[in-house]
């Protein structure tokens, strides 16, 4: 081989190389959580957590305080409005002591005035015996109008007493009332802040089971590399153990007919034709004339693998992205057993770096860098020197 059929199959095998690689998927977007990120994230999450359920408690004990509090003062409240209720009744009674006194010494002035007991009153002072009699005499008279008014003056402070007592208890009423308001707008605002709490812990939930998906999606994305990557080097390992074979016309003419005629019994019988084989080789050949365009998998621009998975595709039928991943997928066929829609492979660099798809008669279709997708033939020129089977996907 001359060294510008080297440099030819050095390039050529660089990019199969790169199809090969370029059917590892990349997802845009946000990258998924490693294992040290996942750790990082939840850790922070457990702290923010810890931190959200003390205060979480925090206000829960506020509240039953709160609460509790709240229970004592209306017991006090309740005791309060008895102790006003009786004292509004003493000094109603009282009230009534004092006017029916008032009415009692009036009545009494009145006798007097009317009945001249005024005069009986002089008569007893007058009827003296002697001048200390006169002024013992005095004295009973005295008496007997003060203790009157005395018991008047008496009841009248205990009235102001009591009264002072009600403003006091009114006072008191109104200072719990106060209370019990500034308790309710207290309970109010912690049932407020425990809702706040509540919804932080909610957060951080939502927040740990994002992580938990995005860590789910980073192991899924590994065990899909990891899958990827054993499938490639399965189909490399393959590729790499098909040694091109030499090929001619009239050696294929020879392994057909031979395959034409009489089998012994014993011969394992040939594979089945390929499904819808011929709606893989009209959709091959409707592609005729699209360009070369390296990594390109639509009518734009197609690569080897490209263009043949796309056949594939438009015939219903799913195969993988590169050539040696092609070749690993597919069922092994000879030369005498392969049909028009089967998978023809090459080796120009010491493993499967190209495939076409085999149409008989030593020809096959396939995106070439010098032509675009084309007819070639496998069995001289270029090619022919390349051949390292066929496969039946």
């Amino acid at each position: 081989m001359d060294n510008r059929s080297k440099l030819k199959n050095a390039i050529v095998a660089g990019i199969i190389g790169m199809t090969v690689l370029s059917g590892i998927p990349f997802k845009a977007g946000a990258t998924p959580l490693t294992e040290g990120d996942y750790s990082e994230r939840m850790d922070a999450l457990d702290s923010k957590e810890e931190e959200a359920e003390q205060k979480l408690n925090d206000i829960a004990g506020k509240i039953e305080a709160t609460e509790q509090e709240a229970e004592e003062l209306i017991q006090q409240l309740e005791e309060t409005a008895d102790e006003l209720e009786a004292i509004q009744d003493e000094i109603s009674t009282v009230s009534k002591q004092i006017e029916q006194r008032e009415e009692q010494l009036q009545s009494q002035i009145r006798a007097m005035q009317v009945t001249g007991q005024s005069g009986n009153v002089l008569r007893f002072i007058l009827d003296s015996e002697s001048l200390s009699d006169a002024f013992g005499r005095i004295d009973v008279v005295n008496t007997l109008f003060s203790a009157n008014q005395n018991l008047m003056e008496k009841q009248i402070e205990d009235k102001e007493l009591i009264a002072a007592n009600e403003r006091l208890t009114i006072k008191k009423q109104e200072e719990q009332t106060l209370l019990a308001a500034n308790l309710e707008n207290s309970k109010v605002q912690l049932e407020e802040s425990l809702a706040e709490q509540e919804m932080m812990m909610a957060a951080i939930a939502a927040e740990r089971s994002q992580v938990r998906e995005e860590r789910e999606a980073y192991l899924a994305q590994q065990r899909e590399s990891q899958r990827r990557l054993e499938e490639i080097q399965t189909s490399r390992t393959a590729a790499e153990s098909a040694a091109p074979v030499n090929v001619s016309e009239a050696s294929e003419e020879a392994q057909v007919s031979t395959s034409s005629s009489s089998k012994p019994a014993e011969e394992k019988p040939e594979p089945a034709a390929p499904a819808a084989s011929g709606g893989v080789i009209s959709n091959a050949h409707s592609l005729t004339g699209s360009r070369y365009s390296y990594g390109g998998t639509t009518p734009a621009g197609f690569d080897c693998s490209g263009y043949t998975q796309f056949v594939f595709r438009r015939a219903g039928r799913s195969i993988p992205r590169s050539a040696a991943a092609q070749f690993g997928a597919s069922r092994r066929v000879s030369l005498s057993e392969a049909q028009p829609g089967d998978l023809i492979f090459f080796n120009q660099s010491g493993s499967v770096d190209h495939v076409g798809i085999y149409l008989g008669g030593g020809r096959f279709i396939g995106a070439q860098t010098s032509t675009g997708v084309a007819v070639a033939s496998f069995t001289s020129g270029y090619w022919s020197n390349y051949v390292a089977g066929f496969g039946r996907p």
